[in-house]
């Protein structure tokens, strides 16, 4: 059984969204609250919980590739079970899931790992993520810990100075949201608008908003450490997940539309044995033990295909599929 802890220092190439709620047209960012001075300050800040399920999606990714060779072949998934592997699940009651939570988590890693909820059964998760939090004048406390744990050379790469929290955050805009409606080149596929109003309707559907962003340039730091002894397969699952997000790491939201994208540098801790470095556009070669974790796991992937699919296909019991059929009665 495996024991790891990460120590993550991203830098932003690009400005970060991550958004919690709209007060009129701007898209406000999640901030955390932290003590500076003695009093509580809110800080722009990026959820653990939205990182893990961004990794979770690379996971489900990096498996079905594998299940369905490449996309050769197909693999249906019934739609709570969709939605235990991609996001997690549902705490539902009255659900039966629970009973097939034992199978697959027994045929996939990455649930394991990860966890989920099974109906009312909750899969606790091995991995523990903190929120991203980036480097200010009043985050400085909270992140010397995780600062002293890096190397010296990357320690050096932060500025001496760290912005005051109001440097964190500009207004990205004004964006609108195109609307088709008025590309008459795509007005051929469309029936011919006759309504005379039409023209109001397609104004009132162009908004103009905005977006807080974090600037580039920013550096965030993040820990990750599990909380219960992972297995060689887990083991594996994980590192090869992880060296799918330093292909491209990005954080936040709309990464399609440019936003996100960052250097990225984890110091890696695992078994207690000496720390290695993992860096996005660098050298992603891993020591010869999480390699042989890592081809592990694919070749389970490959050789026990068969057991994964059927586990993640299994059809309801009668029982449940009785349960769950749409009522006739009136």
């Amino acid at each position: 059984m495996h024991n790891l802890k990460l120590y993550a220092l991203y830098q932003a190439k690009q400005p970060i969204i991550h958004t919690e709620e709209t007060i009129g047209n701007i898209s406000k960012i999640k901030k955390v609250r932290v003590i500076h001075n003695g009093k509580p300050v809110p800080v722009p800040a990026l959820s653990g919980n939205s990182f893990r399920g961004q990794f979770r999606d690379i996971l489900a990714d990096r498996m079905f590739a594998i299940l369905t060779e490449q996309g050769a072949r197909r693999v249906q998934l019934p739609p709570d079970h969709y939605g235990v592997i991609y996001s997690g699940g549902v705490m539902k009651e009255g659900s039966r899931m629970g009973e097939q939570m034992k199978a697959m988590a027994d045929a996939v890693p990455l649930l394991r790992l990860i966890g989920s909820a099974f109906g009312n059964v909750m899969l606790p998760s091995k991995l523990a993520v903190t929120h991203i939090i980036p480097y200010a004048v009043e985050t400085q406390a909270i992140l010397q810990s995780t600062v002293a744990a890096l190397p010296a050379e990357w320690c050096a790469l932060l500025p001496t100075e760290p912005p005051k929290r109001g440097d964190l955050l500009f207004n990205d805009g004004p964006l609108t949201r195109k609307d088709d409606t008025k590309d008459l080149t795509k007005q051929r596929y469309a029936e011919t608008e006759t309504d005379l109003g039409q023209d109001e309707e397609r104004t009132r559907r162009q908004m103009i908003y905005y977006v807080e962003c974090i600037p580039a340039g920013t550096f965030l730091l993040q820990e990750m450490y599990n909380k219960y002894p992972l297995d060689d397969l887990e083991l594996g699952c994980f590192f090869d997940g992880l060296l799918a997000f330093l292909q491209e790491p990005s954080l936040g939201g709309r990464s399609a539309a440019g936003y996100g994208q960052v250097e990225a540098r984890l110091w890696v801790h695992v078994d207690g044995e000496s720390p290695f470095a993992m860096i996005s556009g660098g050298s992603l070669t891993l020591p010869d033990r999480i390699q042989q974790a890592v081809d592990q796991y694919k070749k389970h992937l490959e050789e026990q295909h068969e057991a994964i699919r059927e586990a993640l296909t299994a059809k309801p019991s009668s029982r449940e599929a009785q349960n769950d059929a749409p009522s006739t009665e009136e």
